[in-house]
């Protein structure tokens, strides 16, 4: 056990399980314990949400200051300490505070750093992009959740393309069978149990395009007034995009009968079992794991084509893709879907398998492996 690599993983927050948390969870849940030991520290200690119980290992909490102030120098010494007293062999940076972080303390302890780009940086501010531009070819690689994500740093001059890898998220098929029971779930949620169901699972927020999803909610109202919309996910309080807002937007288009706002849920799982149709209406994604979710559990899937879901989702095979911001192309996929039973079967098999074949966790893991000592041996080419 003494020649394990240690690597420290710094992530800007660590509140809930989105991209980051769930990426951060299974490394540590799934990494070869025999020959890497994780530590991990965040920026942003906040209280944890419900899902957090998915964790079961401990988190450094530090100071959320910037790292030019007396805050960020006191991270800075307890870092250094950290990483010499564990003979730290390399760092894994989350968000922009961490890749700063985490480059200085390369640069200070001599160690190498990897940097992990999980969106298409549209949240960067002009200050964050200046910086990426003069310092990110100092990060010894960095990790890309899809080529859309690595080909937009590439665009942005932040770091040489050879030094970019893109690693798909992986997702553990086994959790994900066949052993829901939709019709007591249903009755639960107060849905009849021939009424369709249309679902999206997606923290509420803006960049999420629930606005879309309820203007095509509407228009396929018209149509059939017993499908029923589920919204799944954390409300991140945006003013404009809160839960209390969308749902008075809801009464304001007329189809907030039909409209379910269940917030965020630990048994993501079972909700998802009982869509007929699996939507995700985001304006921008870098990669997205509830894709991988709704295809693990056979359900069609209609996506903006944005980021990297073409990368995941196979327009006409596993699902359809449309523009983003677009309402009409969004319900008319969604309404196709509904009224194709067979083709809605098909693009649930065929998901499925795709997920099996291409997204599976534990190729996930070897390949954060193999770059790790690639790394740490400085072998990159």
């Amino acid at each position: 056990m003494s020649n394990r690599k240690r690597i420290l993983l710094l992530t800007d927050v660590f509140h809930g399980m989105g991209g980051s948390e769930r990426n951060i969870t299974q490394l540590v849940g799934g990494i070869n314990k025999n020959k890497f030991e994780l530590y991990v520290a965040r920026f942003a200690p906040v209280n944890p949400v419900e899902n957090m119980r998915e964790k079961d290992f401990s988190i450094m909490d530090l100071n959320g200051a910037g790292i030019y102030t007396v805050s960020g120098l006191r991270n800075l010494i307890f870092l250094k300490r950290f990483v010499n007293e564990k003979k730290i062999s390399l760092i894994l940076t989350y968000h922009e505070s961490s890749d700063f972080y985490g480059l200085a303390l390369s640069i200070i302890c001599n160690i190498p750093a990897i940097s992990s780009r999980r969106d298409m940086g549209f949240k960067t501010k002009p200050h964050h992009r200046l910086a990426y531009r003069l310092g990110g070819r100092y990060f010894d690689a960095m990790i890309a959740v899809s080529n859309a994500v690595k080909q937009e740093v590439v665009k942005r001059r932040w770091l040489p393309e050879e030094r970019i890898f893109t690693i798909y998220n992986g997702i553990n098929t086994a959790n994900y069978g066949n052993g829901y029971d939709g019709t007591a779930l249903k009755k639960k949620l107060g849905i009849h149990p021939e009424s369709p169901v249309v679902g999206m699972v997606a923290n509420i927020r803006k960049i999420k395009g629930y606005h879309y999803f309820l203007q095509a909610s509407r228009i396929i109202h018209r149509y059939n007034h017993n499908v029923q919309f589920l919204m799944i996910g954390h409300d991140w309080i945006e003013s404009g995009f809160t839960i209390p807002e969308l749902k008075r937007y809801g009464e304001k288009i007329g189809i907030s009968k039909n409209l379910h706002f269940l917030g965020g849920r630990e048994d993501v799982a079972d909700l998802i079992s009982i869509f007929d149709v699996a939507v995700l209406a985001s304006l921008s994604e870098g990669f997205s794991n509830v894709i991988l979710e709704y295809m693990a559990l056979s359900k069609p899937v209609v996506a903006t084509e944005v980021g990297g879901n073409p990368e995941i989702v196979v327009h006409g095979e596993t699902g359809l893709l449309v523009p983003p911001a677009d309402v009409h192309p969004l319900a008319n996929a969604i309404l196709s879907i509904l009224k194709d039973k067979e083709a809605a079967l098909r693009f649930g098999i065929a998901g499925r398998k795709r997920i099996e074949d291409k997204f599976e966790l534990g190729k996930m893991i070897r390949q954060y492996e193999d770059l790790f000592e690639k790394v740490i041996l400085r072998e990159l080419s």
